[in-house]
């Protein structure tokens, strides 16, 4: 996406360019700040393949808005899946995840963090406080590290 956000902007440039100096449009105007800039979603992949246990991530970043599913898929144990939404700051995220497992759906409180290609969260212990699962112990437990990969 970003790739042909690049070789648009690219074409255009060059397009505007080949105008001499003197040559202008009325309709033509100076973008006067990055709020007339329309900002692409991005989306990014996410996956880690411990022995037969598989984990994937999908997560659409929009500004500092963050949508996606999470899917946690143990060998021959129960499976967790669900949307992901939340909010992004430098290289955290602050989800819920709408988890669902075993025929309930619960609310988790996850905590990521951008690290290079990879994402990664602590999983433990968890409390139930006003209606969201949250860590007891936020920074120990599993620690799931799942490395960028291509979508699909």
């Amino acid at each position: 996406m970003r790739f042909l956000f690049i070789v648009y902007t690219i074409l255009f440039t060059g397009s505007c360019q080949s105008r001499t100096a003197n040559e202008t449009s009325e309709t033509t105007k100076p973008i006067s700040s990055t709020s007339d800039i329309a900002v692409q979603a991005d989306t990014m992949c996410f996956q880690q393949i411990l022995q037969r246990d598989t984990t994937t991530l999908r997560l659409v970043v929009n500004g500092t808005a963050v949508k996606g599913y999470l899917d946690i898929n143990p060998y021959e144990k129960d499976r967790a899946r669900g949307p992901v939404e939340g909010r992004l700051t430098d290289n955290q995220i602050q989800a819920d995840w709408d988890r669902a497992g075993e025929g309930v759906i619960q609310r988790y409180a996850i905590n990521f963090t951008l690290k290079g290609n990879a994402i990664t969260w602590h999983e433990g212990e968890r409390t139930k406080k006003q209606g969201v699962w949250v860590l007891k112990q936020p920074r120990s437990g599993y620690e799931y590290v799942l490395n960028r990969k291509n979508c699909r």
